[in-house]
């Protein structure tokens, strides 16, 4: 097992203030972005073993296209819920068995070799899947048996492999499903986890005090960023643009690397402004609020200006500096966050393991 440990923001006050009631924004979080958050991952999710029925049943260039945007669709959701990483997405290992990332070692494509060279039966049915390894239930899984190299759909394809290939597609679409709705049902549940986060007392084993459950949130979205910087997009960097990696991009094999970013970005962005911290942010921090937007905004232009598949247009010069901007802009971002808006509400910083095995 890999472990990534970070150090979100450490902040000493020597005079602290009365501790703030942080109920109310989690409050606002979980009814105005998390819930609908996970119900929209649910329901795209829902379509993706339909779009795998139709393409192995009869390939062409329609029902091709009908799974490409299926899959396309369920991750831009998933983007938008995965720095949750607390609570329900961790219960059960899900987040790891919806996408196992980072795979610097090419872990999942090993494991299906493998799985093909054996024809593991395992493989086909939803329920055998969710007891193999976690590398081969998501949807970096799918995406290796579905896409070529140059980002087109080749499921369903005549060939030897199809009827096995097919079988494990569907497979893996509705454990995705399955777990998207775990997920969903497990945030909506007025007595689960949430219910958890908005009572930080004495009795809670979890959190003392709702400046704690705050921290965990704050973290996550730290996290959030920091995995944005140092996993997603350093890696493809490089050293240089000779050196640049772009199948290092999440999810570059299906031409979605674009549409993932923004959407982790977006995610983070819409979470902060759900919870409304304004309101519990001293007069002179409400300055950090525009700061945020200015950059968010920033990180969005530049994605918007770049021309996908990443694959094909990676290493042409504008394509190159443009991410190597992002990745500075996403660092202002997490320090904008981590360093000025925690202190602001005297946020203590945090450890955050991101595991990989």
């Amino acid at each position: 097992m890999r472990l990534w440990v970070f150090l979100a923001a450490a902040v000493f006050f020597a005079t602290p203030s009365p501790a703030a009631d942080f109920n109310p924004p989690l409050e606002r979080l979980i009814a105005n972005y998390i819930r609908p958050a996970t119900a929209e991952f649910a329901a795209s999710v829902e379509k993706l073993p339909g779009a795998v029925t139709g393409i192995c049943a009869d390939n062409r260039p329609e029902t091709a296209e009908a799974f490409r945007s299926a899959y396309s669709g369920s991750l831009q959701a998933f983007s938008r819920i995965q720095f949750l990483r607390f609570g329900p997405l961790l219960e059960d290992d899900r987040l790891s068995r919806l996408a196992f990332l980072p795979d610097p070692r090419g872990i999942v494509q090993r494991q299906i070799r493998k799985i093909y060279a054996q024809k593991d039966p395992g493989v086909g049915s939803a329920e055998s899947l969710k007891d193999k390894s976690v590398a081969v239930q998501g949807f970096p899984a799918l995406q290796l048996i579905a896409f070529d190299k140059d980002s087109d759909v080749v499921l369903g394809r005549p060939g030897a492999d199809k009827d096995y290939t097919c079988g494990y597609a569907l497979a893996i679409a509705l454990n995705l499903a399955a777990i998207a709705v775990e997920v969903d049902a497990d945030w909506a549940d007025p007595d689960g986890y949430s219910a958890l986060l908005l009572s930080g007392g004495p009795q809670n084993e979890r959190y003392r005090t709702s400046q704690e459950a705050m921290e965990d949130v704050f973290n996550a979205l730290v996290t959030g960023l920091i995995i944005v910087r140092d996993q997603d997009l350093l890696p493809a960097l490089g050293a240089s643009a000779t050196k640049a990696k772009a199948n290092r991009l999440p999810f570059s094999r299906s031409g979605n690397s674009i549409l993932y970013l923004s959407g982790e970005l977006q995610s983070i962005q819409n979470a902060v402004a759900s919870l409304g911290l304004e309101a519990v942010t001293p007069s002179d921090f409400q300055w950090i609020f525009n700061a945020l937007g200015f950059e968010f905004g920033n990180a969005q232009t530049l994605l918007s200006e770049l021309t996908p598949p990443l694959r094909q247009t990676f290493k042409d010069d504008d394509a190159y500096s443009r991410i190597s901007v992002l990745a500075i802009t996403v660092k202002s971002i997490r320090d904008t966050m981590a360093l000025e808006l925690a202190g602001a509400l005297e946020l203590a910083g945090g450890f955050n393991a991101l595991d990989g095995d």
